[in-house]
C-alpha cells in the first residue's frame, strides 16, 4: 500500500537535507507508528508525503497503492487518500463528525467521478474500516 524507496529530502528555502535514504513499506491491513524524539523527523516525512512546498524530494520514490506519487500536487494526494489530519482536531459547532466524515468521503468519490454514498452504504464502510483496525 505504501513503499518508500531509498528517500533523500531537502529543505527548499535553505537546501539543507533531512531525510537521506529512508526505506519503508508499509501493506495493506497493516497498522504502523512512525515514533521518535521531537526533533526526529516524524512531522517532516508526513509534510514530505502529503506533498509540502517546503521539502522537495531529491532522490528515491514513493509510492502509494503502487503508483508514484511525486507528481502528484498535496489536492490530487488527499484525494488518493493522503493527507495529515490533526492530533487533537478541533470540533465544528453543529457538525456531526460521522456527518463530517461523510462529506469528506463523498468529495473524493465525486473527484474520481463516482456517485456519492448513500447513509446505509456509508455507515456499511466505517463497520467494515473499523472491523479491520480491530476498533
Amino acid at each position: 500500500m505504501l513503499e518508500i524507496r531509498n528517500l533523500h529530502a531537502r529543505i527548499v528555502d535553505d537546501g539543507t537535507e533531512i531525510i537521506r535514504g529512508l526505506n519503508l513499506t508499509v501493506k495493506a491491513g497493516e497498522v504502523a507508528a512512525i515514533m521518535g524524539p521531537n526533533g526526529s523527523g516524524k512531522s517532516t516525512l508526513s509534510y514530505i508525503l502529503a506533498g509540502r512546498e517546503d521539502y522537495e524530494v531529491t532522490e528515491g520514490d514513493i509510492l502509494y497503492n503502487g503508483q508514484s506519487i511525486l507528481e502528484m500536487d498535496p489536492a490530487e494526494r488527499a484525494t488518493s487518500g493522503i493527507f495529515l489530519a490533526f492530533q487533537y482536531p478541533m470540533e465544528i459547532p453543529g457538525v456531526a463528525t460521522m456527518e463530517f466524515l461523510k462529506v469528506a468521503m463523498n468529495e473524493q468519490r465525486k473527484a474520481r467521478g463516482e456517485e456519492p454514498l448513500k447513509i446505509p452504504e456509508f455507515l456499511k464502510r466505517v463497520k467494515e474500516a473499523a472491523a479491520s483496525l480491530s476498533m
